[in-house]
């Protein structure tokens, strides 16, 4: 049936550049029969273009991240088809669980690396945005499925029961998304949701505060844009390699300046002296809970840095109710239903 639609189907130009469509944060995993459910994969996302046999790969942010899988680039090239994929590049351990580490310290070569993909945007000169994502993934299985670098990403009918498999095997969470919903660039609403298993957010970076002790500093500052102005969240004292901190020290004391750049007041200081810099390196953290504030009410625990995005594109996350979001898709469909009683 896809096929068949496809040949009637207009043929159009390529994208040079698509905006990652992205997940709202919801609480608890919603539990819908409108919704299918996928794993949330802990890597770097990849939109990765092919036409007439050559291959670039975008980062979340646009960056170009073609050279840096060559494993990945090599199948994408052998799928002998021009097309657009969604997905994420990611490093399995021994143990087959996404090593987010491993990635960061990928050297091009290893064999663990495998894109995870889960999404068909564009084939052959037809525009799939527009076509439910049940059916965009129906191709995007079929044309994946002979080579093992890439790893499809399957679809599950209980969300709750992912989730709590996600918990069991210490994973990242889980994504919720429409079975008849559209790719829409850059978008984050309620067709797609994400209920991650801990609370891990990337934020950007503003600024350390210095150690009294041995080490290269005591805490990092960081914050996230709030309508376009950059607020102080929290701080991280945790997370790092004793290894590593020289070297984030000196990454820090490259972008250091005379002022905060922060729009607000940093709280929490305990005497330390506080040295600041411009807002452009992007990290992970864990963290336990927000204050009614919108700040993070203990210290955070860092992850790691995020190359693949922009600072300006970080902002606050706050979960959304489930219920809320369960009642709506419960109006649509009744509306949807009256609608087609009128017909």
């Amino acid at each position: 049936m896809v096929y068949v639609y496809l040949k009637s189907h207009v043929m159009k130009k390529m994208p040079a550049h698509i905006s990652p469509m992205l997940c709202t944060l919801i609480k608890d995993p919603i539990d819908s029969e409108d919704y299918l459910y996928e794993v949330k994969w802990d890597g770097y996302r990849i939109v990765s273009f092919v036409e007439k046999g050559k291959v670039h790969m975008d980062s979340r942010s646009g960056l170009n991240y073609t050279a840096k899988y060559p494993p990945v680039q090599k199948a994408l090239k052998g799928l002998k088809h021009d097309v657009i994929i969604d997905g994420e590049v990611v490093v399995f351990n021994q143990e087959e669980k996404p090593d987010f580490d491993a990635l960061q310290l990928y050297n091009g070569h290893e064999s663990p690396i495998k894109y995870c993909v889960f999404d068909l945007l564009w084939m052959d000169g037809h525009d799939l945005r527009d076509f439910p994502l049940t059916e965009r993934k129906e191709l995007l299985k079929i044309l994946v499925k002979d080579n093992d670098v890439f790893r499809f990403s399957d679809s599950f009918d209980d969300g709750p029961a992912l989730y709590l498999q996600m918990l069991d095997l210490n994973l990242e969470g889980i994504v919720a998304k429409r079975k008849d919903s559209v790719y829409t660039e850059g978008n984050r609403g309620n067709d797609w949701l994400k209920t991650p298993t801990r609370k891990r957010q990337e934020f950007v970076i503003g600024g350390w505060a210095e150690s009294d002790k041995a080490r290269s500093f005591k805490s990092l500052l960081f914050g996230a844009y709030e309508n376009g102005k950059f607020t102080w969240i929290g701080r991280s004292g945790g997370g790092f390699k004793d290894k590593e901190m020289p070297g984030i020290l000196k990454k820090l004391q490259a972008i250091e300046i005379d002022e905060s750049p922060f729009v607000n007041k940093v709280l929490d200081t305990k005497g330390a002296k506080m040295h600041w810099v411009k807002p452009q390196l992007v990290a992970n953290f864990e963290f336990a809970t927000w204050t009614k504030t919108g700040r993070i009410r203990k210290p955070a625990t860092f992850l790691g840095f995020r190359l693949d995005k922009k600072p300006k594109q970080v902002v606050r996350e706050v979960p959304k109710s489930t219920a809320t979001i369960e009642a709506g898709v419960e109006k649509e469909s009744t509306e949807e239903v009256s609608v087609r009683k009128l017909k």
